[in-house]
């Protein structure tokens, strides 16, 4: 699955689970109704902020096409423009529904390496209303920074991740507008070995997400959580295995809501979110103390 394609069905997902979970009837007002209400509005935007996460760490670990992330080989474009992020097999190949562009690691002449950081700098990128700041750091073995890769030497490769973008989508006579900001700082380890089998992501960041949902009841909320990953394993090649096969996401989130309908009472919860990894699309999310399973091809959050 690649990030263009994630981003394109991404607002449908939300919206179907939103749907089922807190529209569809009339609000409870109060703060024994927000209680009540809290994990079911926040399931489908925590399970849409987890499948961002799965999604970052398969495409950065290879392609569907089951080149892995070592072996990728940049694509045409000067160093420095926007579209020298991207990486491709070579020769390219066409699998259905993806383009070459399509195809992301973030290993680029495009990134310039300054000496004083041992630290590689990404230009931004734009794309499909998301912008994109990415830097990395590669280490040995030891954990010695390295100034180039190296498909014999390079053990991890620690990078940090800001996205920020909007994104509006309608569904069932409810209008959705969902802005959105995520920063990681994350490891990609396991790297050593010909061919490199397994790649474990580790990592912390932070979510906020300022969520206006309109049409039979006007809710606003304000969302925002710490965010943790743990061993979450990707075998390769990715293409053949693309759900990790273990590891854990977890969130916790501060869920603030300051309009429902009418009632422009602030009301605030926290909840946290666990995400199990098994191998398979669906995989079991809890959210507090009510149990959902959340399925990464479609992104929709199902109530157990």
């Amino acid at each position: 699955m690649t990030r263009q394609s994630f981003f394109a069905r991404c607002g449908l997902s939300i919206i179907l689970a939103t749907a089922a979970c807190s529209d569809s009837t009339a609000p409870t007002t109060g703060s024994a109704g927000f209680e009540s209400q809290v994990s079911a509005d926040l399931a489908p935007s925590a399970g849409e902020d987890v499948a961002t996460d799965y999604n970052f760490y398969a495409t950065a670990s290879g392609s569907a096409t089951g080149a892995t992330f070592a072996r990728l080989m940049p694509t045409g474009g000067s160093s420095g423009s926007s579209t020298g992020i991207f990486m491709q097999r070579t020769p390219a190949p066409s699998p259905s529904g993806l383009t070459a562009s399509a195809i992301v690691a973030w290993i680029n002449p495009a990134c310039v390496y300054t000496s004083a950081t041992s630290n590689f700098v990404c230009p931004t990128l734009t794309w499909m209303g998301h912008s994109l700041s990415v830097s990395y750091t590669l280490f040995d073995s030891l954990g010695v920074a390295q100034s180039q890769y190296s498909p014999t030497l390079t053990a991890s490769v620690a990078l940090v991740v800001s996205d920020t973008g909007a994104v509006a989508y309608t569904w069932n006579n409810n209008s959705f507008a969902d802005t959105s900001s995520h920063h990681r700082n994350v490891t990609l380890s396991n790297l050593l070995g010909s061919p490199d089998t397994l790649h474990i992501w580790n990592g912390v960041g932070s979510t906020a997400i300022h969520s206006v949902r309109s049409g039979q009841i006007t809710k606003t909320y304000q969302l925002s959580s710490n965010d943790t990953t743990t061993n979450v394993a990707i075998r390769q090649p990715h293409g053949l295995n693309p759900y990790p096969l273990s590891g854990t996401i977890v969130r916790n989130y501060s869920v603030v809501r300051t309009k429902q309908a009418s009632d422009t009472t602030t009301h605030s919860a926290t909840r946290r979110v666990v995400v199990t990894f098994n191998g398979t699309a669906d995989v079991p999310m809890t959210v507090g103390t009510e149990t959902y399973s959340l399925n990464l091809d479609s992104h929709r959050v199902t109530k157990q």
